[in-house]
């Protein structure tokens, strides 16, 4: 069937058909109203989770081994496409409903979780290196490679976690300034940690690695929330 045939098709079974590798056919009323927003060029993907898609049906094909060129397919398209699927899992179903509800950016709340195992790492890392490999006090290696870690968080999630908010403020006293408020909010984080660990643990008795791990889950969401509202909140473009 040709893309003239595919379009024919559509206006006599009330029939919505994107065209990408072949085509697939949907009901239009099965999308009416509904939002679509694909990434790259997984559209399908996009129809099924947001659609209201009772069943499916496939017609399989088979390519022949490749004989010229190499594929377009890039490790960037493969980043996408994982993107999407996080996207459409955190925005669809319950998850979608919760999130409705609470009005909490949890796609960039991920983001914030996964930049701080890189200044995990670069914590321990940089501990290492200044009190075994230096000699450095353990307090003073301790606070230089919690200020390390705390500058890395910072510039990755200038660039990745909140870049669509940073990227008209990219003057260096701006970013300074960016800089010096999440250092003062990640302190206070540190204190609300201290405070909530003994609170746990002496107040309400429970397992010290339980106290330190509900302490931590706590600091984190303080630590994004008032950095969203404060260190990148958009106040001027120029």
């Amino acid at each position: 069937m040709g893309d003239r045939d595919v379009d024919s098709a559509s206006h006599i079974f009330g029939l919505s058909v994107p065209i990408h590798s072949g085509y697939f056919m949907v009901r239009r009323s099965a999308i009416t109203g509904k939002l679509m927003n694909p990434l790259g060029y997984k559209i399908l993907i996009e129809v099924l989770g947001r659609g209201d898609i009772e069943r499916i049906a496939e017609a399989g094909y088979s390519f022949h081994e490749r004989e010229e060129g190499e594929s377009k397919v890039t490790r960037n398209q493969h980043k996408e496409y994982i993107h999407h699927l996080l996207r459409l899992r955190f925005s669809t179903g319950w998850l979608g409903q919760i999130r409705q509800r609470i009005d909490f950016p949890i796609s960039r709340f991920i983001r914030f979780i996964l930049v701080g195992f890189t200044g995990l790492a670069v914590d321990m890392g940089s501990l290492y290196l200044l009190y075994d490999v230096l000699g450095l006090g353990l307090t003073r290696s301790a606070i230089l490679a919690a200020e390390l870690a705390i500058i890395n968080n910072f510039f990755w999630n200038d660039l990745w976690t909140f870049g669509d908010l940073s990227q008209h403020q990219r003057q260096r006293r701006k970013v300074l300034k960016r800089l010096a408020k999440f250092n003062i909010i990640c302190l206070m984080g540190l204190i609300l940690k201290v405070l909530l660990l003994n609170a746990l643990f002496n107040g309400l008795h429970l397992n010290a690695y339980l106290a330190n791990f509900l302490a931590i889950i706590a600091v984190t969401i303080w630590n994004f929330w008032i950095n969203l509202k404060l260190s990148w909140r958009v106040t001027e473009t120029k």
